[in-house]
């Protein structure tokens, strides 16, 4: 991890999924049995007994678990908090040849630029680029400046320590309502239990990031096994059985 302006360098290097980050969820649904995991089903309500969807009717259910956003779980949870948000704009470069950084990821530590951070990813997954190309992702925190592609580059160009001038860019992509605004004072574990039978995880009930999101879920997870009776494996449980 490589600081423009920093007074240290830690050296080390990304890791990511293989193939992008669709992997990890296509590995976990490839371990359960056929038909446990169903994709673009629109749930219109939800209980703790009743997920009604659009496609497939009613579906009953011992407990729920809403494993969404905060927009889309106040949706089918009325008065649940909604907080405020940040947006975040993340940008795919392509460029004949990698900057010389290797598998690190480059942060601004002067903010002297649009981008929060950056890094050659087709250095740390060869398959997110063809053969031959390079593939630079980078991500701006907060508004875009309006020029954002000149804005962008200029500053890679300041990061990266090379000329960015024939750097194409392949997508932007805005997020007005990326991650969770943690405005103090934030309770980073908040509830995930609403009532016995009815939970809810994501990054916004703990702090704003994947690793909240999957620490939320993790805490859910935990609940519903002792709702349910079921001591979870790393306390000493022997996990559910088979039909639960």
């Amino acid at each position: 991890m490589r600081g423009s302006g920093a007074a240290g360098l830690r050296a080390g290097g990304l890791c990511v999924p293989a193939g992008g980050s669709g992997t990890l969820p296509d590995l976990l649904a490839a371990s359960l049995p056929p038909g446990t995991v169903r994709t673009g089903v629109h749930v219109t309500a939800a209980d703790i007994t009743t997920v009604r969807t659009k496609e497939h009717g009613e579906l009953g259910c011992r407990s729920l678990l809403l494993a969404t956003g905060a927009g889309a779980a106040a949706e089918l949870l009325p008065g649940l908090r909604v907080p405020a948000f940040r947006p975040v704009t993340v940008l795919h470069h392509t460029a004949p040849a990698p900057p010389p950084t290797g598998r690190s990821l480059v942060l601004d530590g002067d903010r002297a630029g649009p981008v929060a951070y950056t890094a050659v990813m087709s250095e740390v997954d060869p398959s997110r680029a063809p053969e031959g190309r390079t593939l630079i992702t980078s991500t701006v925190l907060g508004t875009p400046p309006p020029d954002l592609d000149r804005s962008v580059r200029t500053h890679l160009a300041a990061l990266y320590g090379t000329p960015t001038d024939d750097w194409e860019l392949l997508a932007a992509h805005h997020d007005p309502e990326a991650v969770p605004a943690m405005e103090a004072p934030h309770d980073p574990r908040r509830p995930v239990r609403v009532l016995a039978g009815l939970y809810v995880c994501g990054d916004h009930r703990d702090t704003s990031s994947v690793q909240g999101a999957l620490h939320s879920g993790r805490r859910a997870a935990e609940a519903i096994l002792t709702d349910l009776g079921v001591a979870p494996a790393h306390l000493g449980g022997v996990g559910l059985p088979e039909a639960a």
